[in-house]
């Protein structure tokens, strides 16, 4: 079964005239007879019910009609989709994340290359945390956008934009007026992120706390932004890199001051051969960070 045997049957099924459709599909009449035949042979049924004067669907056509119908509709729209990708010159930029939260910083620096690069398409991918780094090196996507490892990744390199403090987010403000500490947050419900499912940056603080918590009094969160849910409603105080775009005024932030600050940049595999991610690093660079180049590659 092809789409010139669904275009050919439609055709005969609406205008129930053989010459009438090859007119409309701009072939023979023994062609379309010869397309219909062979649909019927692989379908082993009859659609139509002929004689000298008049065409008619059978039963099986008729119902036959609407698959086909459907199908070649199908067909046309991937059609039209792909001729439409083919015309579009916009040059995608991937950018790989394991959280949406980690993305608003690079607004600045796209805002920036969008305005020398007129055609540019970034195309944001979450990805699992544990698939990050491996998406980059097949270079599935450009640059990952993430908290620095501790232990370097093998054929990884890294650009650091800014460094980010760990804060506590709750209702109302901790009772430490002289500053609060990591061990402070062992004295109420905490919310935190999946030790699996984050940097080591954030798992080594992390491990401090729970090491004097009870089991009962945490709650584990696959994201950001369900810890603040969680945090907003009242289950406990979230323990998160502060990187917001916006603090909710229902919501206290407070930094943590004896907690190491997370080093947030660009993961990439190479810049040569590559001059958009190279742009890209740049501008991220200047507008974020440190001034200072990229790592050697």
């Amino acid at each position: 079964m092809n789409t010139t045997q669904l275009a050919c049957f439609v055709a005969v099924a609406q205008t129930l005239n053989f010459a009438r459709a090859a007119e409309q599909l701009h072939v023979t009449q023994p062609a379309v007879t010869q397309q219909i035949h062979a649909l019927e042979a692989e379908l082993k049924v009859q659609l139509f019910r002929r004689t000298t004067r008049t065409v008619e669907l059978t039963k099986e056509g008729l119902v036959f009609l609407g698959d086909a119908s459907a199908m070649l509709a199908i067909y046309r729209r991937v059609k039209e989709r792909a001729e439409c990708a083919d015309a579009d010159s916009r040059e995608s930029f991937l950018i790989g994340c394991h959280s949406t939260n980690d993305l608003w910083p690079l607004a600045l620096p796209l805002a920036r290359m969008r305005s020398q690069r007129q055609n540019l398409y970034p195309v944001f991918r979450v990805i699992p945390f544990e698939h990050l780094y491996r998406r980059l090196l097949e270079e599935a996507v450009d640059v990952v956008v993430a908290f620095r490892e501790d232990a370097s990744k093998e054929g990884i390199h890294y650009q650091e934009l800014t460094r980010v403090s760990l804060t506590r987010v709750a209702p109302a403000p901790p009772e430490c007026p002289d500053g609060l500490r990591l061990c402070d947050l062992t004295r109420e419900p905490l919310v935190v992120l999946d030790p699996q499912k984050c940097p080591a940056a954030y798992r080594v603080p992390l491990h401090r706390v729970l090491e004097s918590c009870s089991p009962a009094q945490v709650y584990f969160c696959d994201t950001v932004e369900a810890a603040l849910t969680l945090a907003r409603a009242g289950f406990g105080a979230a323990l998160l890199p502060d990187l917001f775009q916006s603090r909710p005024s229902a919501l206290c932030f407070t930094p943590v001051v004896d907690a190491a600050p997370l080093s947030y940049g660009l993961h990439y595999k190479t810049l040569t051969g590559h001059p958009l991610r190279r742009d890209f690093v740049r501008l991220a660079r200047q507008t974020l960070g440190d001034p200072a180049p990229a790592d050697s590659e």
